[in-house]
C-alpha cells in the first residue's frame, strides 16, 4: 500500500470522526435544550405555587423548596419569600436563613455626633458588630452566641430577632427583602445606642 493511499485513508477517517463529532454536538445541544425547557417549566410551576392564593399551599411549597438540594430552587424560594406580603412566609425564610448562618454581622449606621464611648466602640468594631452563632433551634427559635465578650443567648420570634450578651443587647426586625433593621445597646466602655442593619443576602 502506497504512502499516498495511507494518507488518503487517514484523511477520510478524520473527516468521518469530524462529522460524527458534529452530530454528537447537535444531539447534545438538543438534549440540553430539552433539559433547560423542562427545568424552566418546573421552576415556573414552583413559582406559581409560591404565589398561590391559598396560604397553606404557599407555605408547603416554600418549605419543600427551602429544604431542596437544588440551589436555584432555594434561591428562588428565598427571593419570593423574603419579598412576599405574607408575614408567615417571611418568617419561614428568616428561620431557615438564620439556621444556616455561622455569623451575624451588624453594619452600624452613621452617627452624626458620636460620644467618646461610641467612638471607642466603632473604632473597636471597625463599624461592624459581629458575633458567631453557636447553636440555633429551628423549632423554638432560641439560639446562643459566642465571641470576645459576646457569649449570650437570643430568640427569633417570627420576623423579629433579639439577643443579650454581657456588654451589648440588640433587637432587629425584618424589613424589605432579607434585611433586618434595629438597635444595638451597649454599656461599660462601649456605652451607647447604635442603629444598624443585618443583611442576610
Amino acid at each position: 500500500m502506497s504512502k499516498l493511499s495511507l494518507t488518503g485513508r487517514s484523511l477520510l477517517l478524520l473527516a468521518m470522526f469530524a462529522c460524527w463529532g458534529l452530530a454528537q454536538a447537535e444531539v447534545t445541544a438538543d438534549a440540553l435544550k430539552q433539559q433547560i425547557q423542562e427545568r424552566s417549566e418546573k421552576i415556573n410551576e414552583f413559582r406559581a405555587l409560591l404565589n398561590d392564593p391559598d396560604q397553606t399551599v404557599r407555605l408547603a411549597a416554600l418549605d419543600v423548596m427551602l429544604k431542596s438540594d437544588d440551589i436555584a430552587m432555594r434561591e428562588l424560594a428565598y427571593g419570593v419569600g423574603f419579598n412576599s406580603a405574607d408575614e408567615a412566609m417571611r418568617a419561614v425564610c428568616l428561620n431557615n436563613k438564620i439556621a444556616g448562618q455561622q455569623m451575624i454581622s451588624i453594619k452600624i449606621s452613621e452617627i452624626s455626633s458620636p460620644s467618646d464611648t461610641q467612638k471607642k466602640a466603632l473604632e473597636s468594631w471597625g463599624g461592624v458588630y459581629t458575633f458567631d452563632l453557636k447553636s440555633f433551634d429551628e423549632k423554638t427559635g432560641q439560639f446562643t452566641t459566642r465571641g470576645s465578650y459576646r457569649n449570650g443567648t437570643g430568640q427569633l420570634n417570627g420576623t423579629r430577632i433579639e439577643f443579650t450578651q454581657p456588654l451589648c443587647s440588640g433587637a432587629f426586625k425584618l424589613t424589605d427583602g432579607a434585611v433586618l433593621e434595629g438597635e444595638l445597646g451597649c454599656k461599660s466602655n462601649w456605652s451607647g445606642t447604635f442603629e444598624g442593619q443585618i443583611r442576610l443576602q
